[in-house]
This record gives structure tokens, C-alpha cells and sequence, in this order.
């Protein structure tokens, strides 16, 4: 057996219950510990705040300057081409394509809690819409992104 690498992405959301919530993102693996920091507004879907730092990296001078473009994200909103902005603000030759990685990990993760904050299901597991009420009100939006949200009906 040849050598096993691993890398860890992981996404913590911490919400008071206020009109926004934060999203903590680490990526760690043995070259890099690359952490991010975004504050939400839940209505609207945008960006406060945003911060980045690489704990530890292959190039210690060199790999930093990716971290200049961060703070370029602040105003964006979560939402369809969020992906690809991340990708032109901090990716490509003047960044990083591991912060990439982090900072689409984070705000996936953060799309997701947002449809469940603003629909009827609860992001601790509570319902207070039908499974299928909560389909109908968001099918416009999320049409064939997973077989839940398929055009067809769906057999029960």
C-alpha cells in the first residue's frame, strides 16, 4: 500500500436566532490549516463580513498573498453564481485554489441552512411544513438540483 493522504473540510454555523448567523470553515491536511470566517444576513443572503488566514501552508511567503482578495467577497449574496465568483475573486493565478475550496464549502453549506431558516423546516430538525409543502414552496428555486426536487412527481 502506497501513502494515504487526507484532507478535512469542515463547516460549523453558530445562529442566536438574530437577523444573521456566522460560518466557520476550516480545510486541514498535513500542508495545509486554512481557516474562514463569514458573517451572513439571513434575509437578504449576503456577505458582511469575511476573513481568512492560512495557520500553515507549503509556501510560507508566497502562499499569503492569496489572502489580499478575501475580503472582496464582502457584498456578494449566497445564491446561484456564488461558486464561479468565489472561484474569479479568490482563485486563479492572484489566489488560492484551496481557499477556493474552503470558501465554496462554506457558503454550500450556509445556502442550505438558509433555505431551511427561510422555509418551514427548522435547521435543528424541527417541521412546521409538510414535507411536501416545504417541496412545493421551494421547487421554484431548486428545480432538479437532487432527485427530491426532480420535475416529475415522486412516488410515495
Amino acid at each position: 500500500m502506497g501513502a494515504i493522504l487526507e484532507r478535512n473540510v469542515n463547516i460549523k454555523i453558530f445562529d442566536d436566532g438574530g437577523s444573521t448567523f456566522r460560518v466557520l470553515a476550516s480545510l486541514i491536511d498535513v500542508e495545509h490549516s486554512f481557516h474562514a470566517e463569514m458573517l451572513v444576513d439571513v434575509a437578504s443572503g449576503k456577505i458582511q463580513e469575511v476573513t481568512a488566514d492560512m495557520a500553515k501552508r507549503p509556501y510560507p511567503t508566497l502562499c499569503p498573498r492569496a489572502l489580499d482578495h478575501v475580503s472582496r467577497l464582502r457584498g456578494e449574496v449566497i445564491g446561484r453564481g456564488i461558486n464561479r465568483r468565489i472561484v474569479e475573486v479568490v482563485g486563479k493565478d492572484t489566489g488560492c485554489a484551496h481557499l477556493v475550496e474552503v470558501l465554496q464549502s462554506a457558503v454550500r453549506f450556509a445556502a442550505m441552512y438558509l433555505i431551511n431558516k427561510r422555509t418551514g423546516l427548522d435547521p435543528l430538525g424541527e417541521r412546521t411544513l409538510s414535507e411536501q409543502e416545504h417541496r412545493d414552496k421551494w421547487m421554484p428555486v431548486l428545480k432538479n438540483t437532487c432527485q427530491v426536487f426532480r420535475e416529475e412527481k415522486i412516488e410515495r
